[in-house]
């Protein structure tokens, strides 16, 4: 791909089909995902990433395989990855990998991938401590993902759709922005001006670091 899409990289360490995933919007359909092909024996199958994390990856697509499954998933950076069918759903297929990846690499990969005057960080999930100021009030929130153009988040009393907000995190300054949807503990936060990759990535190596 040569730009951004919305194929989501999972820093926790966990399965990207549990512990929350899916509770909010996901890609809308129109929107492109990182394409991935997988090999089973002989077979050769055409796929999406919708979400990929060091331990597995859930993929998009009528992949019709069944569960136990052993697979190689070869991504467009040239890398093959080794996994097994963990999970089935509707749209979505589970992948266990055998071997942990390193998704600060894959990220990295992405961004040189795309054109130098058009470097855009992609949808990374996230777990960091937040503020929101709405007004003169401040309320405390969680990042679930963060992108060039916006955040997720997460907590008790979050604005509702429309108001204007600034968050603050810990090393990294946020432009201002707009809750564009809210959904029960969850909200969505366009900012009024993209943020640059060379802004969100070593704060990303950071907090990696903090959490390993």
């Amino acid at each position: 791909m040569t730009d951004a899409t919305a194929t989501t990289f999972v820093l926790p360490a966990r399965l990207p089909w549990v512990d929350g995933s899916g509770m909010a919007p996901g890609p809308r359909p129109a929107e492109p995902l990182d394409p991935t092909t997988v090999h089973i024996g002989p077979v050769v199958l055409a796929s999406e990433i919708r979400e990929i994390s060091q331990l597995g990856a859930t993929l998009r697509g009528a992949l019709d395989v069944p569960l136990g499954a052993a697979l190689t998933m070869a991504l467009g950076n040239g890398q093959r990855i080794e996994g097994i069918v963990a999970w089935r759903g509707e749209r979505d297929v589970g992948v266990r990998f055998l071997r942990p990846v390193d998704v600060m690499a894959l990220i990295t990969r992405q961004l040189v991938a795309q054109p130098a005057d058009r470097r855009q960080m992609p949808r990374v999930e996230v777990r960091a401590s937040a503020w929101l100021r709405e007004d003169e009030r401040f309320i405390p929130a969680t990042i679930r993902n963060i992108s060039a153009g916006g955040l997720q988040l997460e907590g008790d009393s979050l604005p509702r759709a429309r108001e204007r907000v600034q968050p603050f995190v810990e090393g990294i300054g946020l432009p201002e922005g707009e809750v564009i949807w809210r959904q029960g503990d969850l909200a969505g936060i366009r900012f009024d001006r993209e943020l640059s990759w060379q802004a969100i990535l070593p704060w990303l190596k950071a907090l990696q670091t903090r959490s390993s």
